[in-house]
């Protein structure tokens, strides 16, 4: 992803407080990889990439939810709880390839690229989309709704 541009740090740090605007008391911890193979921490130093741990989950107690954001404006929105993960993505190299550049990884189908509901670009709309997305599958204990529609 990012076709060799850099992270965006202050992507990553939009699209968290994006996510924390719409999910409120649903984000119950966020911390930052500052380093690429470094551990998360709660200190946003140099961000490489943000995790929010999000309670209650689709299907289980609470699941987390992993941001990244490149330069170029490539993203990454990879949710995983016991039993299911999903992710929202945007990769402009796959304007070279028969898959969608912004897609969804549904939870049956993890390699599956299917066009992505969500049609907006800069990183606090797509947090907000995904936000909406996930609070939508959380309410109706249905993976299914979460690329549903047009997000927002």
């Amino acid at each position: 992803m990012g076709r060799g541009t850099p992270l965006d740090g202050d992507a990553i740090v939009a699209a968290v407080s994006a996510i924390e605007r719409r999910l409120g008391d649903c984000v119950h911890d966020v911390a930052y990889r500052n380093t690429r193979d470094g551990p998360y921490e709660t200190a946003c130093l140099t961000p490489r990439e943000a995790r929010l741990t999000l309670v209650p989950g689709i299907d289980q107690r609470g699941g987390y939810l992993d941001v990244q954001w490149w330069e170029n404006g490539d993203y990454k929105y990879h949710y995983r709880e016991e039993g299911l993960t999903f992710r929202f993505g945007r990769e402009e190299a796959n304007a070279e390839t028969d898959d969608p550049i912004r897609h969804f990884h549904p939870p049956d189908d993890r390699s599956a690229h299917e066009p992505s509901a969500i049609a907006v670009t800069t990183p606090e709309r797509v947090s907000i989309a995904v936000g909406t997305a996930w609070i939508s599958a959380v309410r109706t204990g249905d993976p299914d709704r979460l690329n549903d529609g047009e997000l927002p």
